[in-house]
C-alpha cells in the first residue's frame, strides 16, 4: 500500500545528537513531499521548538507536538488541542514541590521553571526556547492551557549519566499510581518523564490527521526511537525503528534503519517510502 503520511519523531530520530537535522535528511523529506507524500513531525517537544525544524525542512503541515496535545500547522492553524485539567496541574505541582522533584510546565506554549538549574539551561539549549523561572508557587499558577509537564532528572543532558535511572522509574511508577486516570506519563529520553492529558498520544494524533485528510492509518508510516513513540509505531500501517532505539522499540517495528547520527530517517524514506 502506498504511504501517504510519513511521521517522524525529532529527538533521537530526525535530529542528530547535537540537535541538528542533517542535509541528507532534509533532502529526503523534501523528495518525499515532492512525490506527493505528507511529511510531518511527531514530537514531545513544544510547538514553538518543533516549528523551527519544520521551517528548516520547508513544510507547512499540521505538526504533532507535546506528544499530540497540540496539533498545529506551521502557518498557525490549530487542528487539535487537549490540555491537562487546571486542578490536576496544581495537584502535580504541589506533589512534586513536596517531593523536591524538579518539574517544568508548558502553559500557553511557554516554558516555566520552579528554579533555574543546570538541567534547565541544558533543556533551553536543546530546544532553542528560553524559559522563565517563577518559583514553586508561581509554577502552580501557570495552569492554563498546559499541554505538557516535564519531570527532569539529573541525568538529563549527560552523555554517561545513568545513576538516576532507578529513581526515574520510581518517580514514573509513583506518579502513575497517584494520578491514574488524570494524566498519561511516559519516558521520552534519558532524564525526561513527560506528563500529558490521558487522552493524548502520538497514535491518537495520527488517527486525527488520517481522518482529517482522508486516508487510512494503514497508509501511514511512523519512525521513532523511544517509549513515547511506541503507540504511534504500533498504530501506523508501517513502522520503522532507529538503529539507536531500545530493543523493545525495534521488536515492535516492521523495519530497523541506521542511527540518528547516520541519516536513519533518509534511509527509511528512500528504502520504504520512495522505494529507491
Amino acid at each position: 500500500m502506498k504511504i501517504k503520511l510519513f511521521a517522524t519523531d525529532l529527538d533521537g530520530t530526525l535530529l542528530t545528537s547535537d540537535d541538528k537535522i542533517s542535509s541528507k535528511n532534509i533532502q529526503a523529506m523534501r523528495d518525499a513531499v515532492n512525490a506527493g507524500i505528507m511529511v510531518t513531525l511527531a514530537t514531545g517537544r513544544m510547538y514553538s521548538s518543533a516549528v523551527q525544524y519544520a521551517r528548516q525542512i520547508d513544510i507547512d503541515v499540521p505538526l504533532i507536538t507535546y506528544n499530540g496535545a497540540l496539533i498545529k500547522a506551521t502557518s498557525g492553524r490549530v487542528y487539535n488541542e487537549k490540555y491537562i485539567k487546571q486542578s490536576v496541574v496544581k495537584e502535580i505541582v504541589a506533589y512534586c514541590a513536596q517531593k523536591q522533584w524538579y518539574l517544568q510546565v508548558n502553559s500557553n506554549d511557554a516554558l516555566y521553571f520552579p528554579v533555574y538549574l543546570e538541567r534547565s539551561a541544558a533543556y533551553e539549549k536543546s530546544t532553542g526556547i528560553k524559559g522563565e523561572t517563577v518559583g514553586w508557587q508561581g509554577l502552580g499558577q501557570k495552569n492554563e492551557n498546559v499541554a505538557k509537564m516535564l519531570l527532569v532528572t539529573e541525568d538529563y543532558g549527560k552523555k554517561d549519566g545513568t545513576e538516576k535511572i532507578q529513581e526515574e522509574n520510581e518517580m514514573l511508577y509513583e506518579l502513575t499510581q497517584k494520578f491514574a486516570g488524570k494524566v498519561m506519563l511516559v519516558k521520552s529520553k534519558k532524564g525526561l518523564i513527560e506528563i500529558v492529558n490521558p487522552e493524548v498520544s502520538k497514535a491518537n494524533a495520527l488517527h486525527i490527521l488520517a481522518g482529517r485528510f482522508g486516508f487510512s492509518i494503514e497508509e501511514v508510516m511512523a519512525i521513532g526511537d523511544a517509549d513515547n513513540d511506541l503507540p504511534m509505531l504500533e498504530a501506523a500501517g508501517k513502522s520503522v525503528a532507529m538503529g539507536n532505539a531500545a530493543a523493545n522499540i525495534k521488536a515492535a517495528c516492521d523495519y530497523v534503519v541506521g542511527t540518528n547520527d547516520d541519516d536513519g530517517v533518509a534511509e527509511a524514506i528512500y528504502k520504504y517510502v520512495l522505494n529507491k
